[in-house]
């Protein structure tokens, strides 16, 4: 034994067949279905109302990619725009590896909170120069009527902007 665990003074003799029977023992008279004891269903818990099963439908499901490049031409364009009734957020990339030195971007970001509402910018990073960690990660606040994200360039030469996101939403 080492230092930090010294020999146990034990005096009780125990037979290894009974530690063998006891460490290989199973389980008897359990009763339920295994999913009912775990998930709070039945084995169509696909069909089901539980309780679990609406915890799970609350969770952000993401959708396909919306990705694309967009090339800078001055004004602010719009990179992504998305709506919705249910809650939703996006997630997602642009790549800012063409930058170079006097480039200038300004990256927006614009949430809609009335259904018939007008967008209003929560957010704006500026960069410049060539980025030594060009892949921007974006992560929006929750949303429920509207986010769009746009991209400014204000000086430098005119570059393109590739992107990806996903749009994660409640199913129901």
């Amino acid at each position: 034994m080492s230092p930090d665990f010294p020999t146990p003074k034990v005096t009780a003799q125990v037979d290894p067949a009974t530690i063998w029977n006891y460490s290989s023992r199973t389980l008897t008279e359990f009763t339920g279905q295994p999913r009912i004891d775990l998930l709070g269903e039945d084995e169509n818990f696909e069909a089901g109302t539980g309780e679990r099963k609406a915890v799970l439908d609350r969770l952000l499901a993401p959708t396909s990619p919306i990705e694309d490049t967009l090339t800078a031409d001055g004004s602010e364009q719009t990179v992504v725009e998305v709506t919705g009734d249910l809650e939703f957020q996006l997630d997602g990339y642009i790549d800012l590896s063409n930058m170079t030195s006097g480039d200038v971007v300004v990256i927006r970001e614009y949430m809609k909170i009335a259904p018939d509402g007008n967008y209003v910018k929560y957010a704006e990073e500026i960069y410049s120069d060539a980025q030594s960690l060009p892949l921007l990660h974006i992560v929006t606040k929750p949303a429920r009527y509207g986010l769009k994200i746009t991209l400014q360039q204000t000086s430098g030469t005119y570059r393109d902007y590739p992107y990806q996101f996903f749009k994660r939403t409640r199913t129901a």
